[in-house]
């Protein structure tokens, strides 16, 4: 199975339930080197939302899903300036911004680089950063 067709595979197998109890309002793009799944979340009961974006690159299943948060009315804009703040786990003035939860990319290639890329379902990475969203 080609990379891509697994990533498609992974995002599609989500509980849609999952995307309704949460808001999550999910967008996949898929191009010829990338896809990406769009993700939006929101900070406690803020009405302020915020986009993140894993991306799916050839190397996904050994490297991970690389993560950022993007422009809400953009997608195609991504930067510090979008990171959201006061969310536990989530770094946005670290160079570069990084996701510190089991999983993301940020906690094993950017935060803690010594560890291995912790194989976790997506499923429970969203979770998981739905309750540090929540928490804030």
């Amino acid at each position: 199975m080609r990379w891509s067709d697994a990533a498609t595979e992974e995002i599609a197998g989500l509980n849609p339930r999952l995307f309704e109890k949460h808001g999550w309002a999910p967008a996949v793009s898929r191009t010829g080197d990338h896809v990406d799944l769009f993700a939006s979340f929101r900070i406690g009961s803020s009405r302020a939302g915020h986009v993140l974006r894993l991306r799916y690159l050839e190397d996904w299943q050994a490297a991970g899903r690389r993560e950022t948060f993007v422009n809400p009315a953009d997608l195609a804009q991504e930067g510090g300036e979008w990171w959201p703040r006061g969310v536990a786990g989530v770094n946005p003035d670290h160079s570069p911004p990084a996701i510190c939860l089991h999983g993301f990319w940020g906690f094993h290639s950017v935060l803690h680089p010594g560890g291995a890329p912790a194989e976790r379902p997506l499923s429970a990475m969203l979770r998981d950063l739905q309750t540090q969203f929540s928490r804030a």
